[in-house]
């Protein structure tokens, strides 16, 4: 590879690095809940304390954070976390699409587009250091692998995907599941050479079967319920996500990403060339239908209709490279002037990378990124880690930062360990810790009442339902509980 080439990809890392980056220029601290319980489950992990839960089957993604808390402090530094992350994604990208087209600019122009997809709270992205972020390089890879082992009929290539499917299921298996439909329609399409191959590729048996035994390892059900639980687990409604909201096409890339993934479309049909890049319009294209079928059902199937909108954008920025490359190349082919052709070609290139990024951050209010906590309130989750461990009662949304900081129990937190949906102050659904704690939450969550009512008598009655032995709260409280701190939050103590 040419100096100025890797001058090129160095640049593109370094801009792909601050656009993730930059919600962090003015927040020190994870940007979402999903970043904080999983701080949350790979120190439990780490202390034997882990119990999987509903999300066992990330486990391999706690093991990854447990060794790099080995080497930093995870809530200090997972804000560089996502940036890094997306970098690596884009170098594979950048792999996957140079091998397939053999083309620098248009595997550059991949890594471009890659790094202007968007991302909101509600379908995730680059900015969050999550399993579907941290998925993303190996799904590129696995798709690559696997279409070009069965283009040219190599079995190496094809047992790399197999390897990296199987380990994507003990880190983000709908990273794999999503992908089924448009890879079964591939290999349908190459039905001979599988024909052929049949023993070989009765391997990838090995997937579905580990994938179910580490399910019932994880949801520890019987194997006679385990099909019918695994049936519905695969069955996605609106109760996916915290917050349900209709994401517009919009709101994940560009109007003139989508115009040119359409122009790479038309070139690779005019081009003859749909069997080489087949798979790469079927992942779109089975994505949309997917999405099409949840807006008019409700119903989503093999993974969310979030993750759906994401999986669909990351399948786009080759589509858009190769349509830039081909229209910049219809100016080289225009008889004119040659200065003013360059004029004309770098003008065209500056306006579409403009619009690509212009509204890379204008995001619908209700989804936007939100802080779970600031600097005040870091610190007294720091006072908090000195005293004997026991169960703190804190707004719901500050409760996710409370384990992973102080290394106490809240009493409840938002989201991952309970089924029942309850309004929160700002709109959002959320879900709420212990089951036996949660009995008797009606239509307004207690904890929220526990700091909006001023009656010391309610408050208590709260208290005697949940055992609490620290209070932190913004606001100070008279009822007769012992205040142990007061810098900008207030903590008691409760026995």
């Amino acid at each position: 590879m040419k100096k100025n080439q890797i001058l090129l990809i160095t640049i593109v890392c370094i801009a792909t690095f601050i656009f993730v980056y930059s919600p962090h220029f003015h927040y020190q601290f994870p940007l979402h809940i999903d970043e904080l319980h999983h701080i949350t489950e790979s120190i439990k992990l780490g202390k034997g304390e882990y119990t999987g839960g509903p999300w066992g089957y990330e486990l391999g993604f706690h093991v990854v954070l447990l060794m790099i808390s080995g080497i930093i402090n995870l809530v200090l530094s997972y804000k560089y976390l996502p940036a890094i992350w997306a970098v690596l994604s884009s170098l594979t990208l950048f792999y996957v699409v140079h091998k397939k087209t053999k083309n620098f600019k248009i595997a550059l122009f991949a890594m471009i587009f890659f790094a202007s997809i968007k991302s909101n709270v509600n379908m995730s992205g680059l900015w969050f250091f999550t399993p579907l972020s941290f998925a993303i390089p190996f799904i590129f890879l696995y798709v690559y692998f696997f279409t070009e082992g069965i283009e040219k009929q190599n079995k190496k290539s094809i047992l790399i995907s197999l390897v990296i499917m199987a380990i994507l299921l003990f880190v983000h298996p709908l990273s794999f599941l999503f992908a089924i439909p448009f890879l079964v329609i591939y290999a349908l399409i190459n039905i001979k050479y599988l024909k052929k191959e049949y023993k070989f590729f009765s391997l990838f048996l090995i997937i579905p079967l580990v994938g179910f035994l580490f399910f019932i390892y994880t949801s520890k059900v019987q194997l006679s319920n385990a099909i019918s639980l695994l049936a519905s687990i695969l069955q996605f409604g609106t109760e996916f996500g915290v917050i349900e909201y209709t994401n517009s096409f919009l709101n994940i890339y560009s109007i003139i990403g989508y115009l040119t993934a359409i122009a790479g479309i038309l070139v690779i049909y005019l081009s003859k060339k749909q069997k080489k890049f087949s798979a790469y319009m079927l992942w779109p294209a089975t994505l949309l239908i997917s999405i099409f079928i949840y807006r008019i059902i409700g119903l989503s199937y093999f993974s969310p209709h979030q993750r759906n909108i994401y999986y669909f954008a990351i399948s786009l920025p080759i589509l858009s490279a190769i349509g830039l490359f081909y229209i910049l190349s219809l100016v080289k082919k225009i008889r004119i002037n040659n200065l003013f052709k360059k004029t004309i070609y770098f003008t065209l290139l500056i306006i579409v990378l403009f619009f690509t990024f212009s509204s890379y951050f204008d995001i619908p209010k209700v989804v936007d990124i939100y802080h779970v906590l600031d600097n005040d309130d870091y610190q007294a989750l720091l006072f908090l880690s000195n005293l004997p461990k026991s169960r703190v009662m804190a707004h719901p949304l500050l409760s996710a930062a409370i384990y992973p900081i102080s290394g106490h129990e809240p009493v409840a937190t938002v989201y991952f360990y309970e089924k029942s949906v309850i309004q929160s102050e700002r709109g959002d659904f959320a879900f709420f810790g212990d089951k036996k704690q949660l009995t008797s939450y009606a239509s307004r969550n207690e904890l929220y009442a526990f700091f909006s009512l001023k009656d010391c008598i309610a408050k208590r009655q709260i208290f005697n339902m949940h055992k609490f032995k620290y209070i932190l709260s913004k606001e100070k409280i008279d009822c007769g509980w012992d205040l142990i701190y007061q810098e900008n939050n207030y903590i008691y103590q409760t026995y």
